[in-house]
């Protein structure tokens, strides 16, 4: 990084808005504004609403981090008939050749986020503190998904002096910044995700990070991290949020609880019919799938933001992962994966005995892959509000439960985590685990609950497993102690920066 540049996307100028709802963020005007002139609580809004855009674009949580966590896994596979993603998916990348364009644009947030943060010319008030809450929630869900992908696990023991880079001052053309230590770098998050979580308090809009999407996020770092104490922290933040869900309870909501009993303890999306689960994300109906009480987190897609974001034909998460894509349809299940969930009863695959593709997953139009494997239906094209403009849901109450779940393990409360995962899996109507390898029955729940967001690779990641895939591969092994389980830095990035190192073995 040589310079950060502030400037509003010209696509903004085709888009004038002068309202702001729970549905839409406020939209940027055609217009520059720089950190010295950010002197009003709308000029600050905006700041923050171009980090938002930033963090939603199709190069970020929009469409590619969602792909990367799956298909560097080994879950989700890359069919060879339509390589897109198939350099990532072999691990055939480098410094020179790679296709990870968010470390730029996760770095974009950051400065918009800085600006925000750091201001002063802005009276004080309780607007202005939520406003920069949410942009130091912003900042921590950057420099985790960057620290994440670019650094080495804080628990592996390898090369925890390449961190990156951490900046929190203003745009200076002329900084040329090293890389942290992986503990600075989650200091930082842990100390900016606890600021924002006490600023925004009634930041309650789905499309926004209030102060329970912070607690989920400081749940998962402390999950990543694992110093002492951490554990019990992540125990703590997850059993708050699983209060709030109590609290925020909706009596006979067609997935809370539809047939107006509620389960003890509640769980969002818990006991319901598999055509309400598959619903929430395939249906058409976005005032169904929307703003659900399941969702903490889901980012605002409408056709004046896609506008912005990038998302649209050729680069939404429906085009390749689902079959009613004719071109760019690419990203299967593979079919051990398919099969782990037993049958249909399983309300994440759902369908019939004879018929899946009423469910989660499709065998329609497959090719010629040897095994077959399956299309992932969570992201519709179309729904009621247009083409390619259903809210992607990025945080979901539903982790609260794993997150304690996996917590209770490290505090080796092993009976009581088996006792609840089996709770979780049998609230999907699946299969009971025998608790014989705890931790693995724990990320085998979580990757049948959140296949298709981007998940998978961080959970192994997290706690040092290789990537065994059983089929539809070249590479179908990665030691957890490759250097490829850590992403290379692009080439422009360090001759722009003499100061940034690359992570050992991509030199």
């Amino acid at each position: 990084m040589k310079k950060y540049i502030i400037i509003i996307s010209t696509a903004l100028a085709l888009i004038n808005s002068s309202s702001c709802s729970e549905r839409d963020l406020e939209l940027l005007p055609p217009s520059a504004d720089y950190a010295s002139n950010i002197n009003t609580e709308s000029k600050l809004q905006q700041i923050l609403t171009g980090a938002y855009f930033s963090v939603a674009s199709s190069s970020a949580f929009g469409t590619d981090l969602l792909v990367f966590g799956d298909i560097l896994g080994d879950k989700i596979y890359n069919t060879p008939s339509r390589a897109l993603f198939i350099q990532t998916y072999e691990y055939n990348y480098n410094a020179n050749q790679n296709q990870f364009g968010f470390y730029g644009t996760l770095y974009s947030a950051i400065v918009s986020s800085n600006i925000v943060i750091n201001n002063t010319l802005v009276p004080n008030s309780d607007a202005t503190a939520k406003i920069k809450g949410q942009a130091k929630i912003l900042r921590a869900l950057s420099y985790f998904t960057l620290v994440n992908y670019y650094s080495a696990s804080p628990t592996s023991g390898l090369n925890q002096e390449y961190g990156v880079p951490l900046v929190l001052t203003d745009y200076d053309v002329t900084i040329q910044p090293a890389r942290a230590t992986v503990a600075e770098v989650y200091n930082q998050i842990i100390k900016d995700l606890t600021e924002g979580m006490n600023q925004t308090s009634g930041v309650n809009a789905k499309v926004l990070l209030g102060s329970n999407a912070a607690k989920l996020l400081l749940s998962r770092v402390y999950l990543t991290r694992r110093a002492a104490g951490d554990a019990q922290l992540a125990l703590q933040y997850s059993n708050e949020l699983i209060a709030s869900a109590n609290s925020s309870y909706v009596s006979n909501d067609p997935i809370t609880d539809p047939n107006n009993t509620r389960p003890n303890p509640f769980i969002p999306s818990k006991d319901i019919p598999a055509a309400n689960y598959s619903n929430y994300f395939k249906g058409s109906d976005d005032a169904f799938s929307e703003g659900h009480p399941e969702t903490l987190w889901e980012l605002d897609l409408t056709q004046l933001n896609n506008a912005v974001t990038g998302i649209g034909a050729n680069g939404a998460l429906p085009v390749y992962y689902s079959a009613g894509d004719n071109t760019r349809r690419s990203l299967l299940a593979n079919k051990t994966f398919f099969e782990s969930f037993g049958s249909f009863l399983d309300v994440r695959r759902g369908g019939t005995a004879t018929n899946i593709n009423t469910g989660l997953f499709s065998d329609q139009a497959r090719t010629a892959d040897s095994p077959l494997g399956y299309w992932i239906n969570k992201y519709p094209k179309f729904s009621s509000s247009g083409n390619f403009t259903r809210d992607i849901k990025i945080l979901r109450y539903s982790e609260a439960y794993l997150n304690r779940i996996e917590a209770l393990r490290l505090l080796n409360q092993t009976d009581l985590a088996l006792t609840e995962l089996n709770a979780f899996a049998a609230s999907r109507k699946g299969l009971t685990y025998s608790g014989t390898d705890l931790l693995s029955d724990i990320l085998t729940e979580r990757s049948k609950e959140f296949y298709g967001e981007g998940q998978r690779f961080l959970d192994l990641k997290r706690y040092n497993l290789s990537v065994n895939r059983p089929s539809n591969c070249n590479t179908c092994k990665l030691d957890a102690t490759d250097n490829r389980f850590v992403l290379p830095l692009g080439q422009n990035a360090i001759n722009q920066n003499p100061n940034l190192k690359q992570y050992p073995g991509y030199n």
